[in-house]
């Protein structure tokens, strides 16, 4: 169901699309879509990343409470996490992107690498999957992230109301 929106998504920003769920303590990639730009991600399908380092991972766990965040926080290692980590900095930016519907990754899981995922919720308004838009920090500086939260934010709207979402 998600797949036509992902590649609608992918054929306008010419990035990395991802989509994921959460499994257990980790984020599931179930599918990518590689960008056309000359750069390659090296995520794969079917592939588990800590959920504290990925915008899609942090995107699924929107909805939990801080003391959950703290748990998730804990929990795996990234490919070379950058900046160092922080958690009082993590749990502030988890505040924000909770307020914002919007997660993003500043490098935080490999270096180079930025991400802003939204998640997917199901017809209860539950987080059931998310989606993110990843390239190097080369074409994802600051401003683009920023730019490309609305499009993230709207995909992750528009499957969610296929499967049944009304909010």
């Amino acid at each position: 169901m998600a797949r036509p929106h992902l590649e609608r998504l992918a054929e306008t920003c010419e990035d990395t699309i991802h989509l994921g769920i959460l499994d257990g303590e980790s984020a599931l990639y179930l599918d990518k879509i590689p960008g056309r730009r000359r750069v390659e991600i090296s995520s794969r399908v079917g592939e588990r990343q800590p959920v504290w380092s990925t915008g899609l991972g942090k995107a699924l766990i929107l909805d939990l409470s801080e003391a959950r965040w703290r748990d998730f926080y804990r929990v795996g290692e990234a490919r070379g996490a950058h900046p160092p980590r922080d958690l009082d900095t993590w749990l502030s930016r988890m505040r924000d992107y909770a307020s914002r519907g919007v997660a993003f990754d500043h490098e935080e899981n490999e270096p180079e690498v930025r991400c802003v995922a939204a998640p997917i919720r199901d017809a209860s308004g539950a987080i059931v999957a998310g989606l993110s838009v990843s390239s190097t920090a080369q074409y994802m500086d600051a401003a683009r992230m920023e730019q490309l939260t609305d499009e993230v934010r709207a995909t992750a709207l528009t499957i969610s109301r296929a499967l049944g979402w009304s909010g």
